[in-house]
């Protein structure tokens, strides 16, 4: 804050009390100016202004508020085996002419050093309590409350910190009225807010070195190039592929994390929707009974509608007439082999459901990160029954599963997601309606699964970059570029590999050689 006119405020007149309580408006315009600046701090912070001009603006505001002289906000400074010191961050004095010697100009921040700390801030640094002092004697040409800064009368000093580390503190002084203790609470959040800004500052800071020692590395890098060429490019070439491979792997743990909690949300949900299917399919098989019962009885109650002969009485006659016209209105005959219809295509629903809760249950088991056994086949029918709905509109799937086939030893989980990147893949490169095709076989020690698609098919550029981690031919936002990248790295850890073919226009075809079970 830029230095104002010299002057003091006058001291209240003998007899006057020194704090006043604010009225209820007074307090709600202080609350909403002080969260205003607030918000308005925070907003510019993330937009990129300086610190110093953001204190700057907050210490005004609380000089305002509280009417006070002086004030600075300082960020505290530990090092190993030396007392505290203390960095401004923002400064203002409005009588400078009180001060025995001017403080030099000079940007913000300003380090202060050890010694240019007094008491009673010192005892704040020590203890990390607020301090509140009020009817200070004056004393200009004194011991001042920061050296060649400023002295006190009346003193309100608030610690910033984080856990029980004081991080900086807010210190305001020589308010024309007393400062009072509700204060401290009052102002709360304007100190959560200077420690949120300057652990906030400290980070960028932090940031801002591991930036500029990352651009030093990179400056004596070059240098070494220069001298040892062959050498340097051949760690160059080890330190990008760590780099891409340290990216990829970091990309498929947070896609694991995903699927992780997808599984747990899919697991859940699958263990709600199967108790109230379990109550339909039951309740449909003892329907499926009753109607039996209830059938053959109406069976025989018109076996005994025939077999009255004319000697009934004329009421009795009267209601098998009655009867017989109802049958008609209501065509008997037809309800009956509907209703047995109905309940077939109702047993054949919840069956339906109970396939693909099944299917949702196997795809999203998880991972014991344990080899097993593993079904391709089995595997194969389970993801298309997850992913149907995604291939369905546009694609007619044609299976063609060898049977038996050889158990591979694998992870069913991994291998889900390997045929889950496929399938997606050969649906989204079909330009409309299309055909993929899902084919196994055994040939020698391998199982192979080939995917194939009549899509838009790949160059041989783009086919040679195909497997590279973030490399994507879809629009952005549409997709990472990691679903081959990670399928041909699950591959290479079940000791397979996978490979793919394609012709612009005429789709691609992607096979996957996985070695049979041995020995188990």
């Amino acid at each position: 804050m830029n230095k104002a006119a010299s002057g003091r405020r006058s001291e209240p007149a003998p007899g006057r009390p020194r704090s006043r309580t604010p009225t209820a408006q007074q307090a709600l315009e202080t609350s909403h100016r002080l969260l205003h600046a607030l918000s308005a701090a925070h907003l510019d912070f993330a937009r990129g202004e300086s610190l110093p001009r953001l204190f700057d603006r907050l210490l005004g505001l609380l000089l305002d508020l509280t009417q006070s002289e002086s004030g600075f906000i300082a960020e505290v400074l530990h090092s190993p085996g030396e007392p505290a010191s203390l960095r401004l961050h923002a400064l203002a004095h409005l009588p400078w002419a009180q001060v025995a010697q001017e403080p030099k100009e000079g940007p913000l921040p300003l380090d202060l050093g050890p010694g240019a700390v007094s008491e009673p801030l010192a005892t704040l640094l020590a203890t990390g309590e607020p301090l509140l002092l009020n009817e200070q004697e004056p004393a200009p040409q004194g011991e001042p409350l920061l050296l060649h800064l400023f002295p006190a009368r009346t003193l309100l000093a608030l610690p910033c910190k984080s856990g029980d580390d004081v991080v900086g503190m807010v210190v305001i002084a020589n308010a024309a009225d007393d400062y009072t203790p509700e204060l401290l609470e009052h102002f709360q959040p304007f100190v959560t807010t200077c420690c949120s800004l300057l652990l906030g500052w400290r980070g960028e800071q932090q940031r801002h070195r591991d930036e500029a020692l990352l651009r030093r590395q990179e400056e004596e890098l070059q240098s070494n190039r220069d001298q040892l060429e062959a050498l340097v490019n051949q760690r160059t070439e080890t330190l990008l592929y760590t780099t891409v491979a340290l990216e990829e792997r970091q990309a498929q743990l947070l896609h694991a994390e995903r699927m992780a909690l997808l599984g747990q949300l899919v697991a859940g949900i699958a263990h709600e929707i199967n108790n109230p299917l379990g109550y339909i399919t039951s309740n449909l098989a003892t329907l499926t009974q009753y109607l039996a019962v209830f059938t053959e009885l109406i069976a025989r109650y018109r076996e005994l509608a025939e077999a009255a002969g004319p000697g009934l009485s004329e009421p009795q006659a009267e209601l098998l007439s009655r009867i017989r016209a109802y049958q008609e209105q209501e065509d008997l005959d037809y309800l009956l082999g509907d209703v047995n219809d109905l309940l077939q295509d109702s047993r054949e629903g919840a069956n339906r459901v109970a396939d693909i809760v099944r299917s949702l249950k196997a795809f999203v088991r998880e991972d014991s990160g344990q080899q097993e056994l593993v079904d391709v086949n089995r595997e194969l029918a389970t993801t298309l029954k997850v992913v149907w709905n995604q291939l369905k509109y546009r694609s007619e799937v044609r299976c063609d599963y060898q049977q038996p086939i050889p158990p591979i030893l694998g992870r069913p989980a991994q291998l889900n997601q390997v045929f889950t990147h496929l399938l997606l893949n050969a649906v989204q490169s079909l330009p409309g309606q299309g055909i993929i095709e899902v084919s196994t076989r055994h040939e020698g020690d391998e199982v192979l699964v080939r995917i194939s698609d009549t899509g838009h098919g790949m160059t041989p550029e783009v086919l040679a970059k195909a497997f590279t981690p973030f490399f994507t031919t879809k629009a952005p936002g549409k997709g990472a570029g990691l679903g081959l990248s990670i399928s041909a790295d699950i591959i290479a850890r079940h000791m397979g590999r996978i490979e793919a073919q394609s012709q612009p226009g005429r789709g691609s075809t992607f096979t996957l050689r996985l070695p049979i079970a041995r020995d188990v």
